[in-house]
């Protein structure tokens, strides 16, 4: 049980059958959600809500938990300080109050912003034998699947104008924690360095530091984001009988 914790080192091929394999779950998952919509609505909200929101903090608990019981937990690299982990608390906490309001419209902005670009080109080096393997696919696939259900199952929304809130607060996060990072010698959201594997696979990442590449992903997956919102409201005006 201890090695399933500590892990068994085996780095995940990006675009690999392992990657692949989890990017169509994920997507056939959305798809899903988003097509029996209308029955999933017939669910107990309340008991919807806890759930995911149970899942959610299981794994962080489960995560964290372990690695300090097991004394591998490290502060160079184990402080809830990326933009997954710090999403995956605040996506907790509006499972947990149904706070569909001033709140989720900024945030799930970041459901996106943190997981989408870390599904895509996945930094992660541990087996599917492994929890840190379960962990990652917890707090990136499943909770965007989480953010997703708020938005075509519970009726949560967002705007388009959000984006310029969650835009502005989430530079100014990232200001903070390059701080820490420049303080304490860390990589936290990866402002320091990429992983190896994307400047393998695009050697011109040299050419500008890690940080301007994180504005121009991030900028993109926000605008991009605003996409299954905008479905979400349309499917609201013309709600459909399954």
């Amino acid at each position: 049980m201890a090695d399933f914790f500590r892990g068994v080192p085996d780095r995940m091929v990006i675009f690999g059958k392992l990657h692949i394999g989890i990017s169509v779950a994920f997507l056939a998952a959305a798809v899903l959600i988003f097509v029996f919509r209308n029955r999933l609505a017939r669910i107990d909200r309340r008991a919807a809500r806890f759930t995911m929101a149970g899942i959610l903090a299981a794994n962080m608990l489960l995560h964290y938990g372990s690695r300090i019981a097991l004394g591998i937990w490290r502060f160079e690299e184990d402080l809830p300080l990326h933009i997954c982990f710090v999403t995956n608390f605040l996506l907790i906490f509006i499972l947990l109050t149904d706070n569909k309001g001033g709140l989720f419209r900024v945030v799930y902005y970041f459901t996106l912003i943190g997981p989408l670009p870390a599904m895509i080109w996945p930094d992660l080096s541990y087996s599917w034998q492994s929890y840190t393997f379960w962990q990652f696919v917890i707090s990136h696939h499943v909770m965007l699947l989480f953010s997703f259900y708020c938005l075509f199952v519970l009726g949560y929304e967002t705007t388009l104008k959000s984006i310029l809130p969650a835009f502005f607060i989430g530079n100014m996060y990232i200001g903070a924690v390059w701080i820490f990072n420049a303080v304490f010698g860390t990589n936290y959201i990866m402002m320091s360095e990429l992983p190896e594997q994307l400047y393998e696979l695009y050697p011109f990442l040299d050419a500008m530091p890690p940080l301007v590449w994180l504005e121009l992903v991030g900028a993109a997956v926000m605008l991009a984001a605003y996409l299954p919102a905008l479905a979400a409201k349309k499917c609201r005006r013309t709600p459909q009988n399954d």
